[in-house]
């Protein structure tokens, strides 16, 4: 019965609609003495093109009326400028879309495969999508589809944390994953070692002690970034260590109150296990100036490996809210338990 309503009300619109359009071509036909037909004409087309618009927008489904404004202003246009036949292609544009819904599925959905659960690698698997992923990779059970999709997922992590899994896996029974893992790591090691080439290049064209100091600044950090991000190994790595503690002795040999090229040495010289010197040069970056919370993480470091435990206690005691961090949160855990 509601059905029956509904189309018999929009009859009724569409009568209306109709006679409003011949009301408009009446005013067109008769316009008054001493002006223009054609202007009249215009006019009463878009006076009548708006209760045409009202009408059929009643007229279409409930889901077409929104937004209000907008939907009223695009029926006016179409009203008046294509007069009679707007409403017609209109109507009939909403009557086949009634009788004939489009059948095409939405591209924004989309079923995905339940995720499998992994239960050999369950006391391998910690918090965060990198060690899973890891996990994964050392894990020769699992299906080579399955493993080079995640060493292909583990190219966007730092080298620091993946560079020695990357090596461990150029011995991979699996010549994709050998290949996959030699391209990253000569990738990160060429980008390095063109940065060196290119700054050592401006090195010999620096033209005072200012720039002499930034560019061997510079080629510390660089020589430094090939051992932090686990690249070198054997001679070439203690040939490295070299060559970065020298740019940084020719930068401070300018400059010695470049605070964070003494935290540079410190670290070399924890790296080449020196402990002693190490300590020295960060407490001397202390003295610069240099953040203290990024320090004492080094500064217990250094007591560790001299052997003085409660000292390493005190250090990480004083951390305050780096302490929160959480690669640090569970080693000031054990030290102040």
């Amino acid at each position: 019965m509601s059905k029956l309503m509904s189309a018999l009300v929009n009859v009724l619109l569409f009568a209306g609609y109709v006679l409003v359009e011949a009301l408009a071509y009446q005013g067109f036909l008769h316009a008054p003495a001493g002006i223009d037909p054609l202007l009249a004409g215009i006019v009463a087309q878009a006076l009548v093109a708006f209760v045409q618009a009202l009408l059929l927008r009643w007229m279409l489904p409930t889901r077409y009326r929104e937004p209000r404004f907008w939907t009223l202003l695009l029926l006016w246009v179409l009203c008046t400028f294509v007069p009679l036949g707007a409403g017609f292609v209109l109507l009939t544009s909403c009557l086949w879309a009634a009788w004939f819904p489009g059948t095409r599925e939405s591209d924004q959905l989309a079923d995905v495969p339940r995720p499998e659960f992994v239960t050999y690698l369950v006391s391998r698997v910690s918090h965060g999508g990198g060690a899973r992923l890891q996990a994964r990779l050392i894990n020769t059970q699992v299906s080579s589809t399955d493993r080079l999709t995640a060493l292909v997922a583990i190219q966007s992590m730092p080298t620091r944390t993946t560079g020695t899994l990357l090596r461990d896996l150029l011995a991979d029974p699996i010549e994709d994953v050998r290949l996959i893992a030699y391209g990253t790591l000569d990738q990160a090691e060429n980008e390095i070692m063109q940065k060196i080439f290119t700054t050592g290049k401006a090195l010999e064209q620096a033209k005072d002690d200012s720039e002499r100091h930034a560019i061997n600044r510079r080629l510390a950090e660089l020589y430094f970034e090939l051992v932090y991000q686990n690249l070198v190994q054997g001679a070439v790595y203690r040939h490295t260590l070299e060559q970065a503690d020298r740019y940084a002795r020719a930068a401070l040999a300018i400059d010695e109150k470049d605070a964070a090229l003494w935290l540079i040495r410190g670290r070399l010289a924890l790296a080449e296990g020196r402990p002693d010197e190490a300590g020295q040069y960060m407490e001397r970056a202390l003295e610069l100036g240099f953040p203290r919370e990024r320090l004492i993480p080094w500064l217990a470091e250094v007591a560790f490996l001299r052997g003085d435990y409660a000292q390493t206690g005190q250090w990480l005691a004083t951390l305050g809210n780096a302490a929160a961090l959480p690669t640090l949160k569970p080693t000031v855990t054990y030290w102040s338990s």
